[in-house]
């Protein structure tokens, strides 16, 4: 299939929105799209926090603007005016939109903005890449400090969504001048990682022959601060944290306003499958979360934010990264089955 016919289809599934989470086609993205070009879709959560400069960034270096996408309600962590699509549970936010429309195929780019988790763990939802970094136009967010539900003061990075590593890696060397990685990488991972993790997982770490320093990790509960002090210390002491979250909202829901009821509401809280990547952007870390082949699970990077750091973190995402999961490929990112003709009565 042609490109611009491939490009085409995805217009049309953006205007059928089998997500809910289109806002607003540009249609005449497809003008940009040509067979021997590689010029791709972006999707641009749809809130007044990024700056259209940086969508220009994003332009020049061979993405265009094809949709505005919907997003949780004040920033919440939990959507639920979307599904995931692959569990039918409440979506993760805040950046939901984003991540469903990136998940669907419709766009290979998604632009979010992440405060606590919210560009991070929506991508892990749906076995995405996400990326965040307070070096995206970090001026200009320094604007949006606020305070979060639990009272920690902060303003929101920007951050990517992607189906693919290459793709996310083209968006983060558009907007930053990262040096070649260096050799040897420093990691740390928290004590035990390796045998906690799910078989497929395992594998694939062991397989990458990472050299890894074990170092304890405290439990955190629901609390942020001793994660921030945590993951503070962790990511001035190597060029690389690595990490696991697992089933992200899935058995249960990582949403405060929920868990600051009483002791039930706040244990359901604490089986949303999200741990650091919460606190990434409070840190000032950058952070890539890197799918595994379980369902709504992966790896989540995190690195000091600066250029050599971010270098180092996409070369140790390399190693880790899976192959894409062809069930979902099939079933959800064909766009003909979203256009079979149904009933047809035959005479």
């Amino acid at each position: 299939m042609s490109r611009i016919k491939a490009y085409a289809k995805k217009t049309l599934l953006a205007q059928k929105d089998p997500g809910r989470a289109v806002e607003h086609v540009f249609c005449g993205a497809l003008d940009a799209i040509e067979d021997d070009n590689d010029t791709r879709y972006l999707g641009v959560k749809n809130v007044r926090q990024i700056p259209a400069s940086f969508v220009h960034e994003l332009e020049n270096a061979g993405f265009v603007l094809h949709t505005l996408d919907k997003h949780s309600h004040n920033g919440r962590a939990v959507d639920y005016a979307l599904a995931n699509p692959i569990t039918g549970k409440p979506m993760t936010g805040s950046s939901s939109g984003t991540a469903l429309n990136v998940f669907y195929g419709i766009n290979d780019l998604g632009v979010g903005t992440d405060g606590g988790g919210s560009v991070l763990a929506p991508a892990m939802a749906v076995n995405c890449f996400g990326f965040i970094s307070p070096l995206l136009a970090c001026e200009h967010m320094k604007q949006y400090t606020k305070k979060s539900t639990d009272n920690i003061e902060f303003y929101p990075s920007l951050g990517f969504i992607t189906r693919d590593l290459p793709t996310m890696e083209k968006a983060i060397r558009a907007t930053l001048e990262l040096p070649q990685p260096k050799e040897p990488i420093v990691i740390h991972a928290p004590q035990g990682l390796v045998d906690s993790l799910p078989e497929a997982s395992r594998r694939t770490l062991v397989d990458a022959g990472l050299a890894i320093e074990a170092v304890a990790m405290p439990e955190f509960g629901n609390e942020r601060q001793p994660m921030i002090e945590f993951l503070t210390k962790e990511i001035a002491a190597c060029d690389v944290f690595l990490g696991f979250d697992a089933k992200v909202d899935f058995y249960g829901l990582g949403d405060t306003v929920l868990g600051h009821f009483d002791a039930e509401m706040e244990a359901l809280q604490n089986k949303s499958g999200k741990t650091l990547l919460r606190v990434a952007n409070m840190v000032k870390a950058s952070a890539l979360t890197v799918p595994g082949p379980e369902l709504s699970s992966g790896f989540t990077l995190f690195c000091a934010s600066n250029p050599e750091k971010i270098a180092d973190m996409l070369a140790v995402a390399k190693r880790l990264a899976c192959a894409p999961d062809p069930l979902l490929e099939r079933y959800f990112r064909d766009p003909d089955a979203y256009f079979e003709k149904g009933f047809v009565w035959n005479h």
